[in-house]
């Protein structure tokens, strides 16, 4: 659970009934969602894989590619929604990458009846535990910045996570159940407070997301959990994280 547990150590910048409160968060206003606070992603904290020593591969002409020189890679928007959440991606790579931005994108960290209608929309099943958890994961985030576990917003808090690269890796065969890895920022504000002085930086975590029922849906089912592997760490001018997978997401 590295970095989950990075992101409840972290320091966020909330503002709470109109003055600004700093506190240590468990979850991270990160966890939420999809893993629900941070989403509670409702993902697996997986440990980061080794370093490695080998030399990347250099692209044609003999330059290296870094995620910040490579392609950026696009997501699709939701052709429908439900209970607050997009829905409707197609059966292919870009669907599943595009459902786990779009999710954890729209997820609530902070208000868990809230994050608890969007999972239950989004859950491989009604009993998968990424529900139990995310909803878990927001509780413990109001609790740690004094708020009762349970209720909305306070001072119509508004908060808006930015997904900026991603890493895809499939856990089965056919590419039916994928892990995302998505590097993000994440920033509050208020109807008294409209930036985020402190905002949550260059935040890791991820999804899995599993094709069922016409649509790509969260799961956290112990039997992919285990299949999980976190990737190596995010540097957008690193040739070994381009090698490892990771590319930035096209913005709009």
């Amino acid at each position: 659970m590295d970095y989950r547990s990075k992101a409840r150590r972290a320091r966020v910048r909330l503002v709470l009934l109109g003055a600004a409160v700093v506190a240590l968060v468990a979850g991270g206003v990160a966890a939420a969602l999809g893993s629900a606070a941070e989403g509670s992603s409702r993902s697996p904290q997986a440990k980061s894989s080794p370093g490695r020593t080998a030399s990347p591969s250099p692209a044609p002409g003999g330059k290296k590619h870094t995620p910040a020189t490579a392609p950026r890679v696009s997501v699709l928007k939701p052709k429908s929604s439900k209970n607050g959440i997009g829905t409707g991606f197609p059966h292919t790579a870009v669907g599943a990458r595009s459902a786990a931005v779009s999710y954890w994108q729209d997820l609530s960290f902070i208000d868990d009846q809230a994050a608890e209608r969007q999972l239950r929309t989004i859950a491989a099943r009604p009993s998968d535990p990424a529900v139990r958890n995310g909803v878990s994961e927001v509780r413990k985030l109001r609790e740690g910045v004094g708020l009762p576990p349970s209720g909305g917003p306070p001072n119509e808090m508004t908060v808006t996570t930015n997904v900026k690269a991603v890493l895809m890796r499939s856990l089965d065969r056919k590419g039916d159940v994928v892990q995302v890895w998505m590097v993000y920022d994440r920033y509050a504000t208020t109807t008294e407070k409209s930036t985020d002085d402190n905002p949550l930086k260059d935040q890791t975590d991820n999804l899995i997301v599993t094709w069922t029922r016409g649509d790509w849906r969260v799961t956290e089912a112990p039997h992919w959990v285990r299949r999980s592997a976190g990737p190596r760490a995010y540097d957008p001018h690193s040739p070994y994280a381009f090698q490892d997978g990771w590319r930035q997401v096209a913005n709009g």
